[in-house]
């Protein structure tokens, strides 16, 4: 797999979970070398897409375990509708369900670890459309904070070309809710 921006509009929501997201994280883990940062360490994740879900481990920044099922307690819960995975798909904006993997470090795994709350990101295409993203840590809903973003931020946010602190001083990126839990969050992103 060569990058985010190559998937087919045509992907079905159980191969872009099933197949690409795994072998995405895979391919980015061995890039970046995280296995020496990330040894004894476990990140586990849910993404629910309507009826489907899938979890993932993440063991020793080396290996991933994907299974079309649900997991207890997983650090970081997703939670998006059919329609709008259907709609990510299709306009190619996949950066804030694919781009979490990209450069995972021990600083981002100590965050995941250590963060309880939520927050919602709605990211807006071109033509105006919004998709939402529920994000839960660790199986807190609260605090909660709403991320508004478009969906070329977004791309340039996950791609480590911007970052929220920019984002959100330009007026890019605004936040409703818990400010706090919402700037505690950035280490995920930077």
């Amino acid at each position: 797999m060569a990058s985010i921006d190559s998937i087919n509009p045509n992907t079905s929501i159980e191969d872009l979970l099933g197949k690409i997201m795994p072998e995405f994280a895979a391919e980015k883990l061995k890039e970046t070398g995280a296995a020496q940062q990330l040894a004894g360490t476990e990140i586990s994740m849910v993404v629910n897409v309507g009826n489907s879900t899938f979890s993932y481990i993440l063991k020793d920044g080396s290996s991933v375990d994907c299974k079309k099922a649900d997991m207890d307690n997983p650090m970081l819960r997703l939670n998006i509708t059919e329609g709008d995975m259907k709609k990510m798909i299709e306009t190619g904006n996949l950066d804030m369900i694919l781009g979490i993997q990209n450069d995972i470090n021990k600083a981002k795994y100590n965050a995941l670890k250590s963060l309880k709350g939520s927050f919602i990101a709605e990211v807006s295409d071109v033509g105006g459309s919004v998709v939402k993203i529920e994000a839960i840590l660790n199986n807190a809903k609260q605090p909660q904070s709403i991320f508004k973003m478009n969906a070329k931020d977004t791309a340039a946010l996950m791609k480590k070309e911007q970052n929220p602190v920019n984002l959100f001083m330009s007026g890019a990126m605004k936040i409703e809710g818990d400010m706090a839990f919402a700037m505690a969050t950035q280490p995920l992103f930077t």
